[in-house]
């Protein structure tokens, strides 16, 4: 899978179309990021199954006992880590839909989305990955952003208050984005790929056991190859090396995953990051809102009481919507060391 250079939650270049062909090619280019965005989210979220498919598969040993467990853990896989595999795709997608609905704000697109919030949040609060699960604040700041999107686009929210949405969503952007990528981080890369290593080491070692313990029988020694025998011998030594082979390329192949999961996970971080950066460049350099700014984001709040929004004593009687040349040169600085940072963590991710 290639990911465009220019993977943003909000694109800079999209804000600046003043012309319908400047806004059909950038929502052609939007339109491309955001899928490349859904195939990543879907290719780890269905790996978390299928890894724990793969480590399950390496228990079977010859033996029906060992059969017997690899089967008992395969229907643990299928009870257990399919539903949280498609939970925690559902939960990817609320960053893509952040995504791509925000780009329709930018891009004056009509197709917004209309997700079933209550079946979102509830998702949220399903996953459970070997105890690991999305907390209490993360669940509720991914229903937030959902939320807010939704209501945006239902009263024909559009580009000029698109500041609003970045300074707006950012607080949940942030909250959801750091919990999601531990999640990942912590349940997939460091827990279920470390697991089905080790399965294969076990797997190759039994196998390289056997081979170890009837070199150790023949008579002679590695070192000093039995004269009667030698075909055996080098048979055997064949089939160690073949087997220690066979392992190092299994083991590889979730080496490479743990380094597409890491990429993934710090392309979230730093999205999330970039976004702060928007944040605060369209709200003159704040890392607070003023009580005006929040009564404005409660506006498109369906619960405004569940909201924890930062706030301080600064008055801002005009939030202007339009972005200023200043605040543009600055979102374009940010934009470029974004992109130069996270290059090299989409080339980690491949077909």
């Amino acid at each position: 899978m290639q990911f465009k250079v220019i993977l943003a939650l909000i694109p800079i270049y999209l804000i600046l179309g003043s012309c319908k062909n400047d806004d059909l090619e950038a929502a052609k280019s939007f339109a491309a990021l955001s899928k490349d965005l859904a195939i990543a989210n879907k290719q780890i979220s269905a790996d978390i199954y299928a890894s724990c498919a793969r480590a399950a598969s390496w228990e079977a040993l010859g033996t029906p006992e060992s059969r017997k467990i690899m089967q008992d853990q395969l229907d643990a896989c299928d009870h257990y880590f399919r539903p949280n595999s498609e939970n925690t795709e559902i939960a990817g997608s609320v960053l893509v839909n952040y995504v791509t609905a925000v780009g329709n704000l930018a891009t004056k697109n009509e197709n917004g989305f209309t997700p079933k919030i209550e079946q979102i949040s509830e998702t949220l609060g399903n996953i459970d990955i070997n105890g690991r699960k999305l907390d209490e604040n993360a669940r509720q700041a991914g229903f937030q952003i959902v939320d807010f999107i939704t209501n945006l686009l239902v009263n024909d929210f559009r580009r000029r208050n698109l500041k609003l949405a970045i300074v707006c969503t950012d607080q949940d952007i942030q909250e959801y984005s750091a919990n999601l990528s531990n999640l990942i981080e912590l349940s997939y890369t460091n827990d279920l790929l470390n697991t089905e290593i080790k399965q294969i080491n076990e797997h190759f070692g039994f196998y390289i056991d056997q081979v170890n313990r009837r070199l150790t029988g023949l008579p002679g020694s590695k070192d000093n190859p039995p004269k009667d025998n030698p075909q055996d011998f080098n048979t055997l030594q064949e089939r160690q090396t073949l087997l220690e082979e066979q392992e190092r390329a299994e083991i590889n192949k979730v080496i490479k995953r743990k380094k597409e999961a890491s990429a993934y996970v710090a392309t979230i971080r730093s999205t999330a990051d970039f976004h702060s950066q928007l944040k605060r460049i369209f709200n003159e350099n704040r890392q607070e809102l003023s009580s005006k700014q929040i009564q404005k984001c409660k506006k498109y709040r369906s619960n405004n009481e569940s909201q924890n929004v930062q706030s301080t004593n600064i008055q801002n009687d005009s939030w202007n919507q339009e972005i200023t040349t200043s605040e543009l040169k600055e979102a374009k600085k940010a934009t470029k060391k974004y992109i130069d940072k996270v290059t090299p963590l989409v080339d980690e991710i491949q077909d």
